[in-house]
């Protein structure tokens, strides 16, 4: 059986024991490629900088599948140059944490469709992000229903950092017993191997996902036996 039906046969099993079930997504290189975001901003830097020659570069360049770090997105394209990368790190940190541009992202494939399997399932949807709330709470409302995620209805929830310069780690770490109020936490989905190490120690009963999207260079090795998957799709 693939995971996802097996997870699908968990929230209905769970929901004939009169119980609430829970599923966690993480939305960034989970739910969502948010490729899209980091490309637009790189060409705009090059345009503004009036780097024509990597402006084109970029522009040939996928959105998609796009690279965890900045200076490996720009090695790609042929740029190197250290006052270039730079610069172009800083633009891409001043507009990719904020509301506007979450409109890009593009979801990953069969996301959408899994996460409402799940919630005509039954169970609560969780949205579990390191976005943060002062600076892409609107536009992370906005993204999820533009693109058909369930969201605003009883059954689903957003919870996002307080603050942009709070740890994912810390953060997940610091709302595992809020997520436990919320039901039986019957499967979590995210990209970074830290986190889903954590969800499989503190929900040991649940399936915990890992997306094998992108990840921070620094990631640690994921533990024997979590399931894997490149996308949401069963074909």
């Amino acid at each position: 059986m693939h995971i996802l039906d097996d997870i699908l046969a968990r929230i209905r099993a769970t929901r004939q024991s009169r119980h609430t079930p829970v599923v966690v997504f993480d939305l960034d290189h989970t739910l969502f490629d948010n490729g899209p975001r980091t490309m637009h901003l790189l060409r705009e830097f090059a345009l503004n900088a009036g780097e024509t020659a990597l402006h084109a570069r970029l522009l040939a360049a996928s959105d998609l599948n796009v690279p965890y770090m900045v200076s490996e997105v720009l090695a790609r394209a042929g740029e190197t140059r250290p006052e270039i990368v730079e610069a172009a790190r800083a633009h891409w940190t001043q507009g990719f944490f904020t509301d506007a541009l979450q409109r890009v992202d593009v979801p990953v494939a069969g996301a959408r469709d899994f996460a409402n399997e799940a919630f005509e399932g039954g169970a609560t949807v969780v949205y579990l992000s390191g976005r943060d709330v002062p600076n892409m709470l609107v536009g992370c409302t906005e993204s999820l229903r533009t693109h058909g995620f369930p969201v605003g209805l009883a059954h689903t929830v957003i919870v996002l950092k307080p603050t942009y310069e709070m740890r994912d780690l810390d953060f997940k770490r610091d709302v595992i017993d809020f997520l436990g109020t919320l039901g039986h936490v019957v499967a979590t989905f995210d990209n970074e191997p830290a986190n889903c190490n954590l969800f499989r120690r503190m929900f040991p009963k649940a399936v915990s996902v890992f997306l094998d999207t992108a990840m921070a260079p620094d990631a640690p090795p994921l533990d024997e036996g979590i399931p894997h998957i490149r996308d949401f799709k069963r074909a």
